[in-house]
């Protein structure tokens, strides 16, 4: 995502970015405390600083607390990326349907705590309540069938249409299979792996 469409996605969700206006965000006209809670809960997740880790601590808790204060959130940071888990409150809001909710939230999350300007950038993965652990090992579980199908019988195996990230967990478990090829074929929701033998 571009920045001048973070920019424009910010703006229209009530979050200013300009820095004449101390990233303070527009509200619509409010009662004051209904006015009072909402600043508490979206101006800090503007006035991103600090570390990578605090910058997508900041960000997240705020935002989680927009759809119920219940949500906790710990991060671990490894060489090259972060790993956050949010706990608490409804898994299945922040979780989506097929999970596209979650994917939409890490997605931002990458895209506003990953701002050049803002220091140092890693990959940001988030997960909820062990979702996107167990989705990964089943994938990896179709993915060592797949390849045992491929050599059994010599032809190749198309799989089920996939997210990239999905894809990825895919040849990342084919990769060190010497015996079988994973690669990506086909176009936006149809892309998918198609297993080979080498």
């Amino acid at each position: 995502m571009a920045d001048n469409d973070l920019d424009k996605y910010l703006e229209d969700i009530g979050i200013s970015t300009s820095e004449d206006e101390g990233l303070e965000p527009a509200l619509p006209d409010l009662p004051v405390a209904q006015e009072q809670s909402l600043n508490v809960a979206i101006a800090p997740a503007a006035a991103l600083k600090g570390s990578i880790e605090e910058r997508c601590e900041s960000f997240l808790v705020h935002l989680l607390l927009n759809f119920d204060p219940a949500y906790a959130v710990e991060i671990s940071s490894a060489e090259e990326e972060l790993n956050v888990d949010i706990f608490g409150g409804d898994p299945g809001k922040i979780i989506g349907r097929n999970g596209r909710t979650l994917a939409a939230l890490e997605y931002l999350t990458n895209a506003v705590v990953n701002r050049e300007e803002l220091g140092p950038r890693k990959r940001i993965n988030i997960d909820v309540g062990g979702y996107k652990r167990r989705r990964d090992e089943r994938l990896r579980g179709t993915a060592r069938k797949a390849a045992s199908r491929v050599r059994k019988t010599g032809f190749a195996a198309e799989l089920e249409p996939m997210s990239a990230a999905e894809r990825r967990v895919i040849h990342m478990e084919l990769a060190d299979d010497a015996s079988v090829v994973s690669e990506s074929a086909g176009e936006g929701r149809n892309r998918r792996v198609v297993v080979k033998p080498s």
